[in-house]
């Protein structure tokens, strides 16, 4: 059983356009035509009318490989949640269509990672029962365990919350347990912002001994990439021929949204270094390979390249390679004083978003409040 694919499009273009559809009860979406072998990229277009062109003909070729037979998986999909189940064969079927789901991996990392330990700790004779018949106070000693401190616990609380708004939805509860337990506050993470002076200094030091880390954090600051996935996982075609735009698809960037980044004159520079015109389309930019570095490559280099910057008094306690952005957004705001510049640089989903980035940063604007004081 499917239904019909359904096309969902925004005359913004930062936001994906895709098509969605149900097979045997399981939510499907696809934002290009890759499962189908064919070259259909609507979110690679650059004006409306030719995403909503590509986005129709993507939407009929998945409406003629279904009623070909074709199947999403290449497999027959059961219908997810049955009416009689168990609390453990609900959860692993939400489990499995969030892994299937056009996620991150680091998302999907923890989603599995929390529903193994909840397995782990709730005894046999819970998770063979109803998913009704669990108690908030079962939920609630599980999520004590993570109470070291309020990020750690509240990231996992987040977690357990998609399932449980799955349950809820498909009627398997009566009520989100979790709406019963407190939550805890959590502490801002302080990525301490670097001096004009401190910056030059540090930039100067790792292109000397850390060449790869030296251009992650000057992506980092010059383009407001996040070091770990977009700048590690930057390619030769992201990059505009002059070297004067970054383009990254929904799937390539946090924001999920097609992300067009200028790039400026000092990172022109670093890039021309690295790009060669016989190097493949392809290729990753700090590894000069079709393969990037592991996740864990750039936290490996901070770590050894922070202890000589000690040594050296380059840098300070809670200072970090997320610094770069930080004190980059910071730059920014302190030279503009416009909250939608920074927020549309640093591509967050709303202003909301960046008045607390900067809040975290201890960046009120005090000054700018001041003349808004009244007057008697």
């Amino acid at each position: 059983m499917y239904t019909e694919p359904k096309i969902v499009i925004s005359e913004d273009m930062e936001k994906r356009a895709y098509i969605t559809y149900y097979f045997n009860g399981v939510r499907y979406r696809e934002y290009n035509g890759n499962k189908l072998n064919l070259k259909i990229a609507p979110n690679y277009c650059t004006t409306y009318k030719d995403r909503l062109k590509s986005i129709k003909r993507l939407a009929f070729e998945f409406t003629s490989a279904l009623k070909k037979g074709w199947k999403p998986d290449g497999v027959e999909v059961d219908t997810p949640i049955l009416e009689t189940s168990t609390l453990k064969e609900d959860l692993t079927a939400i489990l499995q269509i969030k892994l299937r789901s056009d996620l991150s991996a680091t998302y999907k990392r923890d989603l599995n990672g929390i529903i193994t330990q909840l397995f782990a700790f709730l005894p046999v004779e819970v998770l063979n029962k109803p998913s009704s018949d669990l108690e908030s106070r079962k939920i609630e000693g599980f999520l004590n365990k993570f109470n070291s401190s309020g990020t750690h616990y509240m990231n996992k609380r987040r977690a357990l919350g998609v399932f449980f708004k799955e349950l809820l939805r498909m009627k398997k509860v009566r009520n989100n347990l979790l709406d019963e337990i407190p939550k805890m506050k959590q502490k801002a993470n302080l990525h301490k912002i670097y001096s004009n002076e401190q910056l030059k200094a540090i930039l100067e030091f790792l292109k000397a001994n850390y060449p790869n880390l030296h251009l992650a954090c000057l992506l980092a600051y010059g383009c407001f990439l996040r070091p770990h996935q977009e700048a590690r996982l930057l390619c030769v075609r992201h990059i505009s021929q002059d070297l004067t735009t970054i383009r990254l698809s929904g799937n390539e960037n946090k924001s999920k949204r097609i992300r067009v980044i200028n790039v400026p004159s000092y990172v022109q520079l670093a890039l021309r270094e690295r790009i060669t015109e016989d190097l493949n389309p392809n290729a990753n930019i700090l590894s000069g390979n079709l393969e990037p570095y592991n996740a864990f490559y750039l936290n490996t280099q901070w770590a050894r390249a922070k202890i000589r910057l000690q040594s050296l008094n380059l840098i300070q306690e809670n200072q970090t390679i997320y610094s770069f952005r930080h004190t980059a957004a910071v730059n920014v705001f302190r030279k503009t004083k416009s909250l939608h510049i920074l927020q549309k640089m640093l591509h967050h989903s709303n202003m909301i978003v960046t008045l607390n980035y900067l809040r975290g940063l201890g960046e009120e604007n005090i000054d700018e409040l001041k003349s808004f004081l009244p007057e008697l």
